[in-house]
């Protein structure tokens, strides 16, 4: 399924608070050619951040002659210390902000998947042409690291395959059109039992037990808002 609405309002609102925070301090990457960034004191640095000191300085004096007071009360160890803080709070809320997954289940949690699956509908919306300039070639180099090229020209059969079958037959056409937003990945594809099965499996998740290593490509986040244009202009000319 394709990420909901309010899926995509929400990465979007968070997206507008990071570009917001990262403005509102001037936040920059180190630049890694710095020769030696500890001497320079213009800047405040953490571990790939940096705030010009005067910017800072400034967006404490801003806070009111308290904070102004309190900041200048500091000996120099102590404001270096605080001053870096600052920089490294703010570099950890946007690193962990862009982070963030918006999708949520049922019980308000964070899914389990970083995004929604790609169900047969969204894929039937996408020409074989289409499927293979814009979603495999750009990830190919990726891919060989994992399948044969054989098993690639599958992927692009079994897509074919899907497309037409769609097309020419309403059994199948009637029970993908039928998949909503509740729709999991397994009863979406199990429509269509024993077939497309690398198209299936290079769809789908394969992680180790931290999530954090994936053996196989997976599409999942790759179609944006312009594929339900594409989908729903498909299921029209079809009906």
């Amino acid at each position: 399924m394709l990420p909901t609405d309010s899926w995509w309002t929400q990465e979007a609102h968070i997206m507008v608070l990071v570009a917001t925070i990262k403005t509102m301090f001037e936040l920059k990457l180190i630049d890694q050619d710095d020769a030696d960034p500890e001497e320079d004191d213009e800047f405040v640095r953490f571990k790939t951040m940096r705030v010009r000191t005067d910017h800072l300085v400034t967006l404490i004096e801003d806070e009111g002659s308290m904070a102004r007071d309190c900041l200048l009360r500091l000996d120099e160890a102590e404001k270096t210390f605080v001053l870096k803080q600052i920089v490294a709070y703010t570099e950890t809320l946007v690193i962990d902000l862009q982070a963030v997954r918006a999708e949520r289940d049922d019980n308000n949690l964070p899914r389990e998947l970083v995004s929604p699956p790609v169900l047969l509908g969204e894929l039937i919306g996408l020409l074989p042409a289409y499927f293979i300039r814009d979603v495999l070639d750009p990830h190919r180099e990726r891919i060989l690291r994992f399948w044969s090229a054989e098993e690639i020209d599958q992927v692009e059969e079994d897509h074919r395959q899907l497309v037409a079958a769609y097309k020419n037959g309403p059994i199948l056409r009637c029970a993908i059109d039928e998949h909503d937003v509740k729709t999991t990945f397994d009863d979406a594809w199990d429509v269509a039992p024993g077939k497309y099965l690398r198209l299936r499996t290079i769809l789908k998740w394969e992680a180790d037990s931290n999530r954090t290593d994936l053996r196989h490509l997976s599409l999942e986040g790759i179609f944006k808002r312009s594929s339900f244009a594409a989908v729903n202009c498909v299921k029209t000319s079809f009906a």
